[in-house]
């Protein structure tokens, strides 16, 4: 793994920023829930139009699991992009644990969500993923008579599948995934800490990969640290977080995919709340060239896949 460069903090600011129009509704965790993961999905229909799709898994304080969409394909721009989702565009709460519902969007596309998580099993841990860890679930999106995602395993999803086998089908791909979670546990209050791992693909078709984030340390002191690895190698570190708390990195992986790596912990190193400590990391579309959030306009659609890690003190 090759590390390439390293930039100011204005480029932080301005990812963290777009961070937040990614997934939608702000940065900050509400307050009654533990854990949120939130994925965009772009489906390009048959007509040419394209849709992002917001899929949102929660689990609240009390354990209680949670499902939300939100769709975007506003025709003002030329195409839709993670960076350009409205935070404004409605969220869809799907209380039931089986349903469908229809909506319109504001382009005016016929958007029907099938769901049923009846038989979906769900992690244990607190500090693991909201999203169902297995079972028998589905969640199906079709837009304008087109199945454009499908999630799930089991009967469910497959019945689904089958329904729209003989008509057009559009393969939703994840664009970008917002993952927040609260404080896991006593010993991780009591030593200042903020640790998670996660699993990705930073494009389409391309290699899995591990990424690990973690911050440690007392409250506004100078001393502590924070690491991100991917693939169990270190990509970007800081030993003295009162001194770097913000912060860019990029590098080179072993499959040659270049990422760039930001971090800041600012909010939760001086115990301010707000958005916790972020980690962002997102590849890049060419081999070469500046850190994308220096360069690129905040309309400008990325290149690859953008990963958004939140983590916040209990």
């Amino acid at each position: 793994m090759r590390d390439l460069s390293c930039f100011g903090d204005g480029s932080v600011a301005v990812s963290a920023a777009a961070a937040a129009s990614v997934s939608g509704r702000g940065c900050a965790l509400d307050r009654t829930l533990q854990a949120a993961t939130t994925s965009v999905y772009s489906a390009r229909l048959s007509c040419g139009k394209e849709i992002l799709i917001r899929v949102t898994w929660t689990r609240s304080t009390a354990g209680s699991p949670g499902l939300a969409v939100a769709f975007d394909d506003d025709e003002g721009l030329p195409s839709p992009s993670p960076q350009s989702f409205r935070s404004a565009a409605q969220q869809h709460v799907l209380r039931k644990k089986r349903g469908s519902r229809s909506v319109v969007t504001g382009a005016g596309t016929a958007v029907v969500v099938h769901w049923d998580v009846t038989a979906a099993e769900y992690a244990s841990c607190a500090s693991s993923s909201p999203e169902p860890s297995g079972g028998d679930y589905c969640l199906a999106v079709v837009a304008d008579a087109e199945l454009a995602l499908l999630l799930g395993e089991g009967d469910a999803a497959r019945d689904i599948a089958r329904r729209f086998a003989s008509g057009p089908v559009t393969a939703g791909h994840l664009v970008s995934r917002r993952e927040q979670l609260r404080g896991g546990g006593a010993e991780a209050a009591a030593t200042a800490t903020a640790a998670h791992a996660t699993r990705c693909r930073f494009r389409e078709g391309g290699e899995e990969h591990e990424v690990a984030v973690r911050a440690c340390g007392g409250r506004g002191g100078v001393e502590g640290e924070v690491r991100v690895s991917i693939d169990g190698e270190e990509v970007a570190g800081v030993r003295r977080v009162g001194w770097g708390f913000r912060g860019n990195r990029a590098a080179v992986l072993g499959d040659g995919e270049v990422v760039d790596v930001m971090w800041d912990v600012h909010d939760w190193w001086f115990g301010r709340g707000g958005a916790g400590a972020q980690f962002m990391v997102r590849s890049r579309a060419e081999k070469e060239g500046r850190l994308w959030m220096a360069d690129q306009p905040a309309s400008a659609p990325p290149g690859g896949f953008f990963l958004h890690v939140q983590c916040y003190r209990r």
